[in-house]
């Protein structure tokens, strides 16, 4: 039987059936003369030579609904990034495609005036991608709705964009946000900072301070880590936003300040979606998941305690990490376990249990930061339009640089 349960909190939109890809383009593209839909991929330009990104960019130039492409890229030299102008030109076939150099000199100069105004200006991490990507599109103003995802989906089709797309460009739907998610497994499961770090790490939450709305928000999404949204760009751009891991999991925070739950989804799209897994490494070392899980963290902590005086904040996350360690996480283990004993898909308990071990000194790692430091999260942005309207000449700036 098709899955077809609503939580209480979040409408879900599942996938139950495939309409036509032809005339679901058609009527999206009859939905958009009034709204004209962007895509944003946050990519590094190292995807340009791996099979997804062609495939995706092909996959979006056939969609008649998609009026531009913007990549917003890093990690390249000046020739790389005129390379990449050229190959995503040829793949996206025709689309209006521009690429946003991050890290380039135009750019760097670009973030760096978020000092300006007291924020964080650096411009590695996916975040400070999103970010610019979305600061671009409004100073342009040519999109209405922005749909993002990953760059690494390898067996892509033209359903992703158009499941994201939908609710938020249908009059008798009217999304403003919507949280795409989709399956992590293949012949094993695969998510474990979602499973083993975040689902666990929002109930301990619980247990010390009770139901409170904004962690029955985040408890209702079923991937809150994913890369795939969509949104009106006016939504979108009003977001505060970290620069780096923690964007998917703030994202979920400013939807639940700035928006009525009646005013956002999450949308199944679909199911074994092939794409890169990051590699588990042993704790201590910076890089992997060990990172992207110091990050998620910091930021899920900091979303759920920062309405507390500063001074109120390490107690109820030095309990919550307790309960973390002590009862959830390995509850949840167990739980994915009986999953896979289920459906017959392999479990290396050892590596499980190396993926809790190094989660758990991650958090132990983010507790003694935050004893010498106080709790904050490095890297956060004011809103593209808060940007845009208080830095003189910005929307320019951004316009000129954008490839």
């Amino acid at each position: 039987m098709a899955d077809f349960y609503q939580h209480t909190q979040v409408p879900t939109l599942h996938h139950l059936a495939a309409p036509d890809p032809a005339a679901r383009g058609l009527e999206l593209a009859e939905l958009a003369r009034e709204r004209p839909v962007a895509v944003l991929l946050p990519a590094l330009f190292v995807e340009t030579r791996r099979p997804a990104l062609p495939s995706i960019l092909g996959t979006l130039a056939e969609a008649p609904y998609i009026r531009e492409i913007v990549l917003s890229m890093n990690v390249m030299t000046a020739a790389e990034a005129a390379e990449a102008v050229r190959l995503c030109g040829e793949w996206a076939d025709g689309k209006p495609v521009r690429i946003l150099w991050n890290d380039g000199p135009a750019l760097q100069a670009a973030h760096h005036r978020l000092a300006e105004l007291g924020w964080d200006g650096s411009c590695g991490g996916k975040g400070a991608n999103i970010w610019l990507g979305l600061a671009y599109l409004q100073a342009v103003g040519r999109a209405r709705t922005v749909i993002s995802h990953d760059t690494d989906i390898l067996n892509y089709d033209a359903s992703v964009p158009a499941r994201l797309c939908h609710p938020v460009a249908h009059p008798r739907m009217g999304y403003r946000f919507a949280k795409g998610y989709y399956s992590r497994v293949r012949d094993r499961l695969f998510g474990r900072v979602t499973r083993l770090l975040v689902f666990p790490l929002i109930r301990a939450f619980q247990d010390v301070l009770g139901p409170q709305p904004l962690l029955q928000h985040l408890e209702s999404f079923r991937y809150p880590l994913s890369g795939e949204f969509a949104g009106d760009l006016e939504t979108l751009a009003g977001f505060s936003l970290p620069s780096a891991w923690g964007l998917e999991v703030a994202m979920l925070g400013e939807a639940h300040r700035r928006l009525p739950l009646e005013a956002q989804c999450q949308v199944d799209l679909g199911f074994h979606y092939e794409h890169r897994h990051r590699k588990l490494l042993v704790p201590g070392i910076e890089h992997g998941l060990v990172a992207a899980a110091a990050d998620v963290a910091r930021c899920l902590a900091w979303q759920i305690l920062r309405d507390l005086p500063e001074a109120e904040r390490a107690a109820p996350l030095r309990e919550a990490l307790r309960v973390y360690r002590e009862q959830r996480a390995p509850e949840w283990l167990g739980r994915y376990e009986h999953v896979a004993l289920l459906n017959g898909l392999i479990f290396d308990r050892d590596e499980e249990e190396l993926a809790l071990r190094t989660f758990t000194a991650a958090l132990d790692a983010l507790h003694a930061d935050v004893g010498r430091a106080g709790l904050h999260m490095p890297g956060m942005r004011p809103p593209p339009t808060q940007a845009l309207a208080e830095l003189p000449g910005f929307a320019e700036q951004i316009q000129e640089a954008a490839l």
